[in-house]
């Protein structure tokens, strides 16, 4: 992998799951590093280091009950989908980028960094904030953590030809992200017709184009994974209720149509961690509240809080991408040289 010099650009089917073996690092030695962007899906702790709010609801137990015994900034009961790609490449998890600035080096890079916040947006937020949408999270998007990574390289090689070879050897997540366009909009009440018809496009561009800069920088390796389908996350089955069902599994994972083949026996579309409801989320009383409760086995269910997924469901999702046949190249394809 390496060696080549043509940038290998994986994509994520809309559809990522599916049965897979057993998860063990088997391409320890593939990539020296990771370097991710994002939202909340990938966050490590960006939002949780930088927020003078401590009062965000992801902030509290029972978040990060699973695997860290404690909050730690993750949106999940555990590790998110860029901990297990770490685990699988054999790279400590990677760190928040805020967490290693103050002295960040090419001696204790450690693995990578992860540049992903809470809440972030592909577009630009005042670009966001003069089309009328909101952030109550932060003012991070995908081009602002760009330049983060741009400002910080220069300490991690001196020359182009040892930037090149960082990079060469580095996995560069970019994403999920551009969610959060579409989530405020949604919840503002604005139609997915608007969304599809100025939104879309946009973000498709902003995405493209970080890709391009990337690949420029030197970037060789680039995990580019697509959203979730929100339709059956909790929030929005709340939200837009409704007694038709059927469209919403038309477009579900491959886990949604056979949930007990993955062990998720507390339903498909119903969160472990809320305030109560037929989708057990309420905006009042929302996961890590006083109000909200959690269920007593987050592995059984497949969504957490009602807009992010369990650990359970993520480990399930980082297989199908590393060994599965829903990222294209897979990842083991890649590294298979270098095993």
């Amino acid at each position: 992998m390496g060696s080549s010099s043509s940038p290998y650009l994986m994509t994520l089917l809309p559809l990522l799951l599916i049965s897979v073996s057993v998860f063990t690092p088997q391409v320890i030695g593939c990539y020296s590093s990771i370097f991710s962007f994002g939202d909340s899906i990938t966050d490590t702790g960006n939002l949780y280091i930088s927020s003078h709010n401590r009062s965000f609801h992801f902030f509290f137990p029972p978040y990060g009950e699973t695997y860290f015994h404690r909050p730690t900034g993750r949106c999940s009961d555990g590790r998110l989908i860029i901990d297990f790609i770490a685990e699988f490449l054999g790279l400590p998890h990677v760190r928040p980028y805020l967490e290693l600035k103050s002295n960040l080096s090419a001696q204790n890079l450690d693995g990578g960094v992860n540049f992903a916040v809470i809440g972030a947006t592909a577009l630009d937020v005042a670009f966001l904030a003069a089309m009328g949408d909101h952030n109550e999270y932060t003012n991070s998007s995908l081009g602002t953590q760009l330049e983060c990574f741009k400002e910080i390289l220069p300490s991690l090689c001196n020359t182009s030809s040892d930037c090149n070879k960082l990079l060469s050897s580095s996995l560069i997540l970019v994403g999920e992200i551009g969610g959060n366009d579409y989530n405020n909009p949604l919840r503002a009440g604005k139609s997915i017709e608007l969304l599809v018809q100025t939104y879309v496009p946009l973000v498709i561009k902003v995405i493209s184009s970080t890709i391009k800069e990337l690949i420029d920088l030197g970037a060789v390796t680039l995990l580019v994974p697509g959203n979730f389908p929100i339709g059956c996350l909790p929030i929005y089955l709340t939200k837009f209720q409704t007694s038709d069902e059927t469209n919403y599994y038309n477009a579900m994972m491959h886990f949604y149509h056979s949930p007990y083949q993955y062990g998720f026996m507390g339903g498909t579309t119903k969160a472990c961690c809320g305030g109560g409801g037929p989708y057990n989320y309420n905006s009042s009383a929302q996961c890590g509240s006083l109000k909200a409760t959690a269920c007593e086995n987050p592995a059984q269910f497949i969504n957490w809080d009602g807009m992010h997924l369990t650990e359970a469901a993520y480990s399930w999702i980082a297989k199908a991408l590393l060994k599965g046949k829903y990222t294209i190249p897979s990842i083991s394809t890649l590294c298979v040289s270098e095993v």
